[in-house]
């Protein structure tokens, strides 16, 4: 039975919870992906690539900082989440608020020796913040 990671294991994230090994494994790599999203690259002393990547070139055009965002956070989960494979990252802006930017993540996991598609949704809002849904 999967438990969730080490440190949810400490915490007990998922004692008492009735899930399966499945949605554990899901709302696991989430809070991982939760994680990864909230630290800045260059902050973390270990791995100085860890984190989301500076969000604000002004010298890219729309496309291009969407593009730039979709390969930085793909990069950074096949680095750090291994439990994702085969993955596709894609940046989406609003058309009616430019500030905020949707980040659709699909990928595989394997649980229970079986493949299993997966999808999280992360939203950028205008201050930064990024929050993934699971």
């Amino acid at each position: 039975m999967y438990e969730g990671s080490l440190f949810e294991k400490l915490t007990r994230a998922f004692q008492g919870q009735k899930y399966g090994d499945e949605e554990i494994l899901y709302h696991s790599i989430a809070n991982n992906l939760s994680d990864i999203f909230s630290t800045n690259a260059g902050s973390s002393l270990a791995c100085k690539d860890y984190g989301k990547p500076e969000l604000n070139d002004i010298n890219l055009s729309l496309e291009e900082s969407l593009a730039n965002i979709s390969e930085s956070f793909s990069s950074s989960i096949l680095e750090y989440e291994p439990r994702l494979y085969d993955i596709s990252v894609k940046a989406v802006s609003h058309t009616n608020n430019l500030s905020k930017i949707d980040i659709n993540i699909t990928g595989y996991m394997r649980v229970n020796h079986k493949n299993q598609k997966v999808r999280y949704k992360a939203y950028i809002s205008g201050d930064g913040i990024i929050e993934v849904q699971r």
